[in-house]
């Protein structure tokens, strides 16, 4: 009962195991009913198939006993000791005494015949062979008479038709056959010969075949007529056996009228008992084959099968109820251990979770809400201190004492209005970088991150307050009480060394920025205040933070810099480099001596990192300018294009953040400057080249087109152009000329249909014996016979 208790008290797993159980169940007994109904019906269409072959088999069978029959009847129709009886007006004795041995002895020779009886139309009379025709005192003689004069049937001949010579009861006990000399219906105007055959022989027959093809007991074969009367080899015909006979009858009728089939099938309740009734039309007698088979019988197997098959799904389904519980419960351990954390968390009248109206996801989704109300109190109330704090730094000679001890105490602020105050800025290094390869989201997780390692580990030493400002620095406000102190007042530091609250901070920053770097790979710079006194002057401080954190550009990335550092250059007053220092830079861009270039520039930044940060930035700025302007003075004065980004000098102050990487960019321009200034003969040459080429290229129609009028072009000496060309090319202006002329040539001749006259006008040339041996040395043909190749192909 413990155990179903533990169930009892979570809802949702209840739930869950009530369901897996139930889904297990379905489909465990689903598949059960599903295979027990298509095996049922498997085995149904298998025999109903079966059936279908032994109901052809016993059709083949009667078509076959019918052949026999029509053969013997053939014998004796044209039997000369039978004519007699057949067709004679007087009869002699003799006559009839050897008719009636003819028929006894075809009687002994067909062990299958009843009898025989011979209708006389001349005598109008009936002679038979059995006892009871000739002894009954004419009982038989007038049933026959009767039957077969009935006018309302007429009876096709050489068909078996079943007939009752001796029953009462409608039971059958021969087939007659009848012979005539004609295959119209029997009619009274001529003669015809009778032969009865037995009734077992035909269905004994059947039966013997059906116990051939199946083992089943019970099954019953029927023949019914054109009349719908059915017969079967059973003596007695009850009241019982009648309305079976008629159920029957009635199933077929109706299946044959709903299908319109000449074989079928049907189930259905004959005499109390469900029968599978198989049927099929005999179309030369009029007949139908039916067969009547127990349907229990059939589907003895199939049911034996169907007890088995639920007895193993009763077994499956146990398996399946404790596998349920088992995939229950590991589904359901997730939930449970979350479950027990909220208990730890929860208030105690909340921890039974028995006393809960919902199930387990209404307690979680309870707990979310009140933990996300509180998260909702927490997020406001750190937003208030947050603007306080920012108020605090902007403002803070706002604040009365009142009103900051009252700020204090309402939001829990770690800062000591009573003892000396140092603000810290934490600014990140690179920002435009980081800004712009960084997701809103990032940024956010990464001021989250900055805030709270720098609170956590300032917070060890000291009491302190943190603050982000405007996303690309962190403030620290750091009081000189330590945090072991509370609100009990001031630690106990008479055995330490005496200690300034700067040269307590500095190492604790260092730290900070140690820590921040390895886990996010963020550097940060920092500026440390002066102390001061009272909080009124946080505002200051903060500014003079922030200045100091400008001074990285001098000391660095992930520098920690505090007033002592650069005292000396608030103090300097010059602001520019001299005069003298750029014009040398200049004249030594101009010459290209990059030593000197290198020199002078080192000395400007030597300098320059005395001056205040503004100064230093104004100064950067016009050694970037004078740069830019000298090399803009080169490129005006050259033929060749000078390759140096002269745009990139004056945007290295915004770019870089510290002198020395300042410094490193201007030293490259300066080297890339000075390279350029270079001789270049091969790139000169280069471009008397292309020159030619191009001039050959536009003027080669020219008949006075030569290297001489190049030459003159160019302004150069022919032999100075030839030598130039041919060293470069190894091939001399004219034969260059002449390559040109001859592409333009080849190019005419295949497109248009200027006369070979024409072209050679048209490429420069005006001798015709001259342009003829040229183009055969180069193409192997005349230009006619060039064209006509062309054409043809």
């Amino acid at each position: 009962m413990k155990g179903f208790g533990i169930y009892k008290s979570k809802k949702y797993l209840q739930r869950v195991l009530i369901s897996i159980m139930l889904s297990m169940v379905v489909v465990l007994m689903a598949l059960a009913v599903a295979n027990t109904y298509v095996l049922e019906d498997s085995v149904r269409r298998n025999q109903e198939q079966s059936n279908l072959k032994v109901l052809s088999q016993i059709q083949y069978n009667l078509s076959y006993m019918n052949e026999i029959i029509t053969h013997l009847s053939n014998y004796v129709n044209k039997d000369n000791q039978l004519a007699t009886l057949l067709f004679d007006m007087k009869l002699p004795k003799m006559d009839f005494i050897r008719g009636y041995q003819r028929m006894s002895s075809i009687m002994e020779s067909a062990s299958f015949l009843h009898s025989i009886a011979i209708y006389n139309h001349t005598q109008n009379e009936i002679y038979g062979t059995t006892s009871a025709f000739l002894l009954d005192g004419g009982k038989t003689k007038s049933s026959i008479r009767e039957w077969l004069f009935n006018p309302s049937k007429p009876h096709p001949t050489s068909r078996l038709i079943p007939v009752s010579l001796e029953k009462a009861d409608g039971g059958i006990d021969a087939f007659a056959f009848l012979v005539t000399n004609s295959l119209k219906p029997f009619s009274r105007a001529e003669s015809a010969i009778i032969l009865y055959i037995k009734s077992d022989w035909v269905f004994e027959s059947l039966k013997r075949m059906d116990a051939v093809s199946n083992d089943k007991e019970g099954n019953e074969i029927y023949i019914a007529d054109q009349d719908g009367h059915l017969y079967s080899s059973d003596d007695a015909v009850t009241d019982k056996e009648k309305a079976k006979r008629d159920q029957i009858k009635q199933l077929v009728q109706r299946d044959k009228g709903s299908n319109n089939q000449l074989s079928g099938f049907v189930v259905g309740d004959i005499d109390g008992n469900k029968q599978l009734v198989s049927y099929m039309d005999d179309g030369v007698r009029n007949w139908t084959i039916i067969y009547v088979q127990s349907y229990d019988l059939l589907m003895k197997d199939v049911r034996a099968t169907r007890t088995k098959s639920f007895a193993i799904t009763g077994i499956f389904l146990v398996l399946s109820i404790g596998l349920s519980v088992w995939l229950s419960y590991k589904l359901y351990t997730p939930i449970e251990r979350m479950l027990r954390r909220i208990r730890l968390q929860a208030p105690r009248d909340e921890q039974n979770l028995s006393t809960f109206d919902g199930d387990e996801f209404h307690l979680m989704s309870d707990n979310y809400m009140r933990l996300s109300d509180k998260l909702q109190e927490i997020s406001s109330e750190q937003i208030v201190s947050k603007y306080y704090l920012r108020k605090l730094l902007t403002d803070s000679s706002l604040f009365t004492h009142h009103d900051m001890l009252e700020v204090i105490e309402k939001h829990g602020l770690g800062i000591s209005v009573k003892d000396e105050l140092l603000v810290c800025v934490l600014r990140i290094d690179e920002f435009q970088a980081f800004d712009r390869n960084t997701t809103g989201a990032a940024k956010k997780l990464y001021s989250f991150a900055i805030v709270n390692i720098a609170h956590e580990i300032m917070a060890k030493q000291h009491l302190c307050e943190v603050v982000e400002v405007r996303g690309d620095h962190v403030v620290l406000i750091v009081s000189n009480q330590s945090a072991d102190a509370g609100e009990g007042g001031h630690a106990d530091r008479a055995s330490e060394p005496a200690a300034t609250l700067t040269e307590q901070v500095v190492p604790i920053i260092k730290e900070i920025q140690q820590t921040i770097l390895h886990f996010y790979g963020i550097s940060l710079s920092c500026g440390v205040s002066d102390p001061i006194p009272q909080f009124p002057y946080i505002s200051s401080a903060y500014n003079q933070a922030l200045q100091l954190c400008s001074y990285k550009i001098i000391y660095g990335h992930m520098a920690t810099i505090i007033p002592e550092q650069i005292r000396e250059n608030l103090l300097n007053k010059q602001s520019a480099t001299p005069d003298v220092t750029e014009r040398k830079l200049s004249e030594a861009l101009k010459k290209g001596q990059m030593s000197e270039a290198g020199s002078e520039l080192e000395k400007a930044f030597t300098l320059l990192a005395t001056f205040g940060y503004d100064d230093m930035l104004r100064a950067v700025s016009n050694l970037a300018w004078v740069v830019k302007n000298t090399a803009a003075e080169i490129a005006n004065n050259r033929v060749i294009k000078f390759d140096v980004d002269l745009e990139y000098a004056t945007q290295i102050t915004q770019e870089k953040e510290t002198l020395e990487e300042m410094y490193i960019a201007l030293l490259s321009l300066c080297a890339r400057i000075c390279e350029g200034q270079r001789p270049a003969t091969m790139e000169r040459n280069d471009m008397i080249l292309e020159t030619i080429k191009e001039l050959v290229e536009q003027k080669y129609a020219d008949i006075n087109l030569s290297q001489q009028s190049i030459a003159a072009t160019v302004k150069l000496s022919s032999a100075y152009i030839g030598k130039m060309f041919k060293d470069s090319t190894s091939m001399s202006i004219t034969e260059y000329m002449n390559e040109v002329r001859l592409k333009h040539a080849q190019q005419l001749l295949e497109t248009d249909d200027y006369t070979v006259i024409e072209i050679m006008e048209k490429c420069g040339y005006s001798n015709p014996s001259y342009f003829f041996r040229l183009f055969k040395g180069k193409f192997g043909s005349t230009p006619k016979e060039y064209r006509m190749k062309k054409s043809i192909s």
